[in-house]
């Protein structure tokens, strides 16, 4: 509206200078021409205008201009970790062993009384066992044959005394650290068993009284200092002993010792079988 305002203003300030133009000429002519020329009527119209009247139009746009952006963001990330990871693997238990096999060698000792007649010797045998899965519980078969040496102080010529021995074990065992490779098992035995005496030198008790001892029909009769006859040495060819000791296994080797008590005629003869062998 201010705009149309100013427009109508200027177009009327035109037509004032337009009308003070021809009042001017015609003062003019007038003068030149006379009251003819004044006369005369010079038409005027609003609209009628010369290149002046052309008004520059100057508008003031506001423009409003919303613009959406997106952006999409991708990162690659590299993480690299490093871990230490302690781990701790639980070994497997090492077998027992069900039926086993066995054989050894070793050491003889006469003990008591009966060292005086007979040296160390040696002995070798083997054995037959059972164990019911893990139970601690078995039972094993021996067989050895044993040769003690003559002393030459009192027999130089005598045979070796030789002892054939058969026993029935009963065996309770103890695995010490079945994971561990060795898998060391100690064990202990007890048992029943019978004895065969071949070359048997008589010999003499120190206790009170004092008794000669004798291994049956297989008694060196004529052994000096105690001449024996058939009768006093009897006619008994099988003896019996009882048996106890214990060793330990290493996987298959073993080493035991044992005690074993015969009961041979007026006393007990003892001896102590030292065996290191192994077990299949």
């Amino acid at each position: 509206m201010k705009t149309r305002k100013q427009s109508a203003l200027c177009v009327l300030g035109l037509a004032a200078m337009i009308l003070g133009g021809a009042a001017s000429v015609s003062a003019q002519d007038t003068t030149a021409t006379g009251r003819a020329r004044s006369q005369q009527r010079i038409p005027v119209r609003k609209d009628q205008g010369t290149p002046a009247a052309t008004v520059a139009r100057t508008d003031t746009v506001t423009i409003t201009r919303t613009d959406t952006i997106r952006m999409t963001i991708r990162d690659t990330v590299t993480v690299t970790r490093t871990d230490t990871v302690t781990r701790i693997e639980e070994l497997p238990l090492q077998p027992l062993p069900g039926f086993f096999f066995g054989v050894g060698v070793g050491a003889a000792l006469p003990t008591g009384d009966f060292r005086g007649v007979a040296k160390d010797g040696l002995t070798g045998g083997a054995h037959l066992g059972f164990f019911p899965g893990t139970s601690p519980i078995g039972i094993r078969l021996d067989g050895s044959y044993t040769m003690f040496g003559a002393r030459e102080t009192d027999c130089p010529n005598c045979e070796s005394t030789k002892l054939i021995s058969g026993t029935a074990n009963v065996l309770l065992r103890f695995p010490l650290d079945r994971k561990s490779r060795a898998n060391p098992v100690v064990y202990f035995l007890g048992g029943y068993g019978i004895d065969r005496f071949q070359d048997f030198k008589p010999y003499r008790t120190t206790q009170r009284p004092s008794q000669i001892v004798v291994g049956g029909k297989e008694t060196v009769l004529n052994y000096p200092g105690l001449p024996r006859t058939a009768a006093q040495a009897g006619d008994e060819s099988n003896f019996y002993h009882y048996a106890a000791g214990g060793g330990i296994q290493f996987n298959r080797f073993f080493i035991e010792a044992k005690y074993n008590s015969i009961n041979t005629e007026q006393a007990r003869t003892a001896i102590v079988p030292i065996t290191v062998g192994l077990n299949f």
